[in-house]
């Protein structure tokens, strides 16, 4: 991963936590939306599934050859959201 990668990761990350924290019964529709509300597309946020009162996700934010996705819970107090690398080609297969 790029230093331009890691960089950006700890912003995305911040304001994601910030986001998610604030979403009451975090369920896949209310993480899209907040996720949606930050600038994230649909086409950028993957695996949204209910797991018992949290919800897992991926976000895609590849650019420019970079290689940057971010992994996350939403879980209320608990949320946390940590640097993980995307493929370097292809599509994001985590859905």
């Amino acid at each position: 991963m790029s230093d331009r990668d890691r960089c950006a990761s700890v912003q995305h990350e911040q304001r994601i936590v910030q986001a998610l924290q604030a979403v009451s019964e975090p369920t896949p529709a209310k993480v899209r939306k907040a996720l949606n509300s930050l600038g994230y597309i649909d086409e950028r946020i993957h695996g949204l599934q209910q797991d018992s009162r949290a919800t897992p996700f991926y976000l895609d934010l590849r650019e420019s050859g970079g290689r940057l996705c971010e992994a996350g819970l939403a879980a209320g107090e608990e949320t946390y959201v940590t640097v993980c690398t995307a493929p370097a080609t292809g599509g994001f297969a985590v859905d």
